[in-house]
């Protein structure tokens, strides 16, 4: 309050000049240099306030950029499409089938087969009963391995442009296009093959289903086992989930394909 009633123009008038010019001097001088710094209004932006938002504006067109490639690998044509569905339902009866008869497999010899080995039973009827519960397990993974699950075919780059390029690529294979066959193994695990068009013939056997057969399949180590050649497939495919990778009606044309490879052996 006593700076402000100094400040007053009367009360410094009635001062003497030499006053004035100390008060001028020492006291105003102090004041100019302890004022606060200036603040702009709220209308008002700073210098470097528009810098920073051509950065964020970067920032985000960058992001937006990236997003939006992203989006076109998602959104563009597959690599492979899904041509033949053996059915969910028989597929989840063989798998099924499978684990039963090793279940009974399993009982039979770590349960019933023990029983009977004693002395008040002949010595081959625990193994007989082993060998007994053995029988179907083979029996059900011999038949049922060539039944296919799925099979996928790659498309080139030429042909995943549109459905129509699609569709005509896959009424008319060269013999080099690849299909992967989905087919079971004995453990019930998925197994893929992937074969060539032109290595598949058709092939009919008495013992088991069998629709066609590669005649050139892959060499494996020896620790994978036999390369599967032999498939079974009905001639149309199964309807399953709808999906843009799912072309179940050029199974047909691809089928005829094989079949009039050339006739079957007798």
């Amino acid at each position: 309050m006593r700076s402000q009633i100094l400040f007053h123009p009367q009360l410094r008038s009635l001062f003497p000049r030499g006053v004035r010019r100390d008060l001028n001097s020492r006291l105003f001088a102090r004041l100019k240099t302890t004022q606060t710094p200036f603040r702009l209004s709220k209308n008002e932006t700073p210098s470097l306030k528009p810098k920073e938002n051509n950065v964020t504006a970067q920032r985000s067109s960058t992001q937006s950029t990236t997003a939006h490639a992203k989006e076109a690998i998602r959104r563009g044509p597959p690599e492979r499409i899904l041509i033949y569905h053996g059915g969910t339902g028989k597929v989840v009866f063989l798998g099924t089938l499978r684990i039963t008869t090793m279940f009974l497999f399993g009982v039979s010899v770590m349960v019933v087969a023990p029983a009977f080995a004693s002395d008040e039973f002949p010595w081959y009827l625990a193994p007989a009963v082993a060998l007994a519960g053995a029988i179907p397990m083979l029996f059900v993974a011999y038949t049922s391995a060539p039944f296919v699950n799925f099979v996928h075919l790659a498309l080139p780059m030429a042909a995943r442009r549109s459905n129509d390029q699609i569709t005509q690529y896959a009424k008319n294979l060269p013999p080099t296009a690849t299909l992967y066959i989905n087919t079971m193994k004995f453990t019930t695990i998925p197994r893929q093959t992937e074969v060539r068009l032109g290595d598949l013939v058709p092939d009919k056997t008495i013992l088991r289903p069998v629709s066609f057969r590669n005649k050139n399949p892959a060499p494996l180590p020896w620790w994978a086992g036999k390369t599967l050649r032999q498939f079974y497939t009905e001639k149309k495919s199964q309807r399953g989930r709808q999906s843009t990778k799912f072309y179940p009606e050029l199974w047909e044309h691809v089928y005829k394909q094989i079949q009039n490879t050339y006739p079957p052996k007798k």
